[in-house]
């Protein structure tokens, strides 16, 4: 049955191919072909995510769906964080989707065809919901971004073993295969990634954004920042340690993201002629120096602005 599969999947690549060579060579047919092509690209990206991609073992609602805006570079990797495109306000299942979505475009990515020469870069929609994982809205090419885009980047070869090794996939996810335990994070595990104070100060705003206590944002991970860590590790039924790794920092930035750009966007302090620290409303912060203090209380007495 599968290498019946597999010849099927070959003769219809086939056929594609040399339908889309056709089309380059009779006027009037580009349209014909962009779609073609267009589809190819959008089962390579789908069956590439599909690989990574396992749904969580919870009951997910019938309403329950996130839909990612991802955007990958030449090299077929991501080139900045997923926008969450929809909802608006996640769900406790619509969470379960999000992070089970986040991990399969990390594992999944760099997507590349070719014998590993071409690599699939642009945009697409990445839907998740109860029926499982689809991409809508593709805006994608291989090759290079210099070069016109076409299909002899797609070896028939390859695309088959694609199909094949999907359709295993596929067999894995219905339950002849369980999904793997998640591992807890550790000391170890988060100083492997090398953050940088300006880093952790950003990881303690986030938390506190989606309302978890870090007792300060001051770029240290202490007693607070690890309590709001493990909080927020079971909010979302991740494995509750107090440290981060590389997909709970990703998760942690797609759900605080539109809260954390309101954030940036907000009036901020700034620092006057003088040196004294102001806030957006001109009023002089107070306890820095002798000389602000002096200016604090001319400005509250009407006598200074």
């Amino acid at each position: 049955m599968t290498h019946f599969i597999k010849m099927q999947n070959k003769t219809a690549l086939i056929v594609s191919t040399l339908l889309l060579s056709l089309a380059l060579a009779i006027p009037g047919v580009t349209t014909a072909q962009s779609r073609a092509q267009k589809s190819i690209i959008t089962q390579l990206l789908e069956q590439s995510l599909l690989r990574c991609y396992v749904a969580p073992a919870e009951r997910i609602g019938p309403s329950d769906e996130v839909v990612l805006r991802v955007e990958l570079n030449t090299n077929g990797d991501i080139s900045n964080l997923p926008d969450l495109v929809s909802p608006a306000t996640l769900s406790k299942s619509e969470r379960r989707l999000l992070r089970e979505a986040i991990i399969a475009i990390i594992d999944c990515t760099p997507i590349i065809s070719g014998g590993g020469e071409k690599s699939i870069y642009g945009q697409f929609d990445m839907v998740i919901n109860r029926d499982g994982m689809s991409l809508t809205n593709v805006d994608a090419y291989v090759g290079n971004a210099d070069v016109t885009p076409t299909l002899d980047a797609f070896e028939v070869t390859e695309l088959d073993t694609v199909l094949v090794e999907i359709t295993e996939f596929e067999k894995m996810a219905v339950g002849e295969k369980p999904a793997p335990a998640a591992v807890p994070a550790t000391l170890a595990i988060e100083k492997a990634l090398a953050l940088t104070r300006t880093e952790r100060r950003e990881i303690q705003r986030r938390l506190v954004l989606l309302n978890y206590n870090t007792r300060g944002v001051d770029g240290i991970f202490g007693n607070g920042s690890r309590a709001a860590i493990r909080q927020w590790q079971q909010d979302n039924e991740l494995p509750s340690s107090g440290y981060l790794d590389l997909n709970q920092v990703v998760l942690l930035r797609a759900m605080s993201q539109d809260k954390f750009e309101v954030w940036q966007a907000r009036p901020k302090r700034y620092t006057d002629k003088n040196g004294c620290l102001r806030e957006p409303n001109r009023k002089i912060v107070t306890g820095r120096s002798f000389k602000c203090d002096l200016s604090a209380a001319g400005q509250s007495m009407g006598l200074s602005k």
